[in-house]
C-alpha cells in the first residue's frame, strides 16, 4: 500500500538513532505519544459476538452483549486505526538522530521513496514562539527546495510540564493522491483533521473525518475524553439507521462512558425519521464488567428493563 505512513516506516529501517541534546528531547516531546492519544476501551481485540449495529430491534433481554458496547467498540477501533499509522510513524522519528540541526529546527531525512523511484521525503520540525510546528514532506528528486509538498501537517502549544498542551494534526488525503499516491482504506476523504488537549483533564482527542466532493458519505466526528484510574468517554454520530417502528430512518448521537472494571453506561439520543419534528427520543443502556446488558431504558416506548443500580459511576465525566 503506498501510504505516506508506509513509505515513512520503510525508510526508516535504514536509519540509526542514538545521541540526543537536551534541545532535541524538547523538539520529541511536542510530539504526542500513543498513550496521549489512543482511546482506552476495555474488550477491544476480545472476540464479542456482535449484534445488528444501528438497527432496530426489541428491547434486549439482559444477559447478551450490550449494543451500546458494542457500537462503541466499533467506534473506537476506527478511531485507533486513524490514529495508529501517526503515531507508529512518531514513535520512529523519537528513535532517530536528526539529519540537520539549528536553533529552531530539526529535520529528518530526506530519504528515498522505498515505493515510487526518483521520489524522496523527510520530516521537519519548527519551534517557533509560542509553538512547535511539524511536517511530512515528498518531492521529486532535483525539484529543489520549492518542490517539497506537504502530507502531513502538525502543531503542538506546550502548556503545563511534559507533553501537556495543545496539538493539531491534519492528513492531507486529497494532496496526497494529487502526486501520486495511493490513500487506500481513505478514498473517500480529502482529509483527517485531528484536535487534542492533554493540558488539563479530562484530555480531549476529537477526530474530524472530511469526505471528498464525489464521495456520498456526511462528514463525522469523533471525541474521546479520559481521565486518570480508566474512566473515559466516546461521542460520536451514527446517522440513517432505523431505530423507531415506522420505516424512517433515525440518526442517532451516542455518548459512551466506561469504567477500567465495572462497565459502562452509553447514552442515546434519536432524531428525524419517524420522530415528530424537533423531538428528541433518549436511551439509557448499561454494560458490566464483561460486556454485557444489565438496564436499558427507552423514552420512545416508555420500555425499561432491569434495575439502574447496576449502572457504574461515570458522573465524573459530566460537564
Amino acid at each position: 500500500m503506498r501510504t505516506c505512513w508506509l513509505l515513512l516506516l520503510g525508510c526508516f529501517t535504514a536509519s540509526c538513532g542514538g545521541n540526543f541534546s537536551n534541545d532535541d528531547l524538547e523538539f520529541l516531546n511536542a510530539l504526542p505519544t500513543r498513550e496521549d492519544l489512543t482511546a482506552k476501551l476495555p474488550g477491544t481485540g476480545e472476540s464479542v459476538s456482535e449484534q445488528g449495529l444501528g438497527q432496530r430491534t426489541e428491547l434486549q433481554a439482559l444477559g447478551n452483549i450490550s449494543q451500546r458496547y458494542v457500537e462503541t467498540r466499533r467506534v473506537s477501533d476506527e478511531f485507533n486505526t486513524g490514529l495508529d499509522g501517526l503515531l507508529t510513524v512518531l514513535e520512529r522519528i523519537r528513535k532517530l538522530r536528526p539529519t540537520t540541526r539549528a536553533s529552531e529546527l530539526r529535520v529528518w531525512g530526506p530519504w528515498d521513496d522505498a515505493e515510487i523511484s526518483g521520489h524522496e521525503l523527510r520530516f521537519v520540525m519548527n519551534r517557533e514562539p509560542e509553538q512547535f510546528r511539524y511536517l511530512l514532506q515528498l518531492r521529486r528528486k532535483g525539484s529543489g527546495e520549492e518542490g517539497w509538498w506537504s502530507a502531513v501537517m502538525g502543531t503542538f502549544k506546550p502548556e503545563g510540564g511534559l507533553r501537556k498542551g495543545e496539538g493539531t494534526v491534519q492528513l492531507l488525503l486529497a494532496e496526497a493522491r494529487d502526486h501520486g499516491y495511493e490513500t487506500k482504506g481513505h478514498r473517500d476523504l480529502d482529509q483527517l483533521n485531528i484536535l487534542y488537549q492533554t493540558r488539563a483533564l479530562p484530555i480531549r482527542v476529537q477526530m474530524h473525518f472530511v469526505p471528498s466532493e464525489r464521495s456520498l458519505k456526511p462528514e463525522f466526528i469523533y471525541t474521546y475524553r479520559e481521565i486518570p484510574g480508566g474512566l473515559a468517554e466516546m461521542a460520536f454520530l451514527i446517522r440513517d439507521v432505523d431505530m423507531i417502528l415506522g420505516g424512517r430512518r433515525e440518526d442517532v448521537a451516542i455518548v459512551s462512558r466506561w469504567t477500567r472494571d465495572q462497565g459502562g453506561v452509553g447514552f442515546a439520543s434519536v432524531t428525524g425519521g419517524d420522530l415528530p419534528a424537533g423531538r428528541t427520543a433518549n436511551q439509557v443502556e448499561c454494560w458490566d464488567a464483561s460486556f454485557r446488558l444489565t438496564y436499558s431504558k427507552r423514552s420512545w416506548d416508555d420500555s425499561e428493563e432491569g434495575s439502574a443500580s447496576t449502572c457504574p459511576d461515570v458522573s465524573a465525566l459530566e460537564d
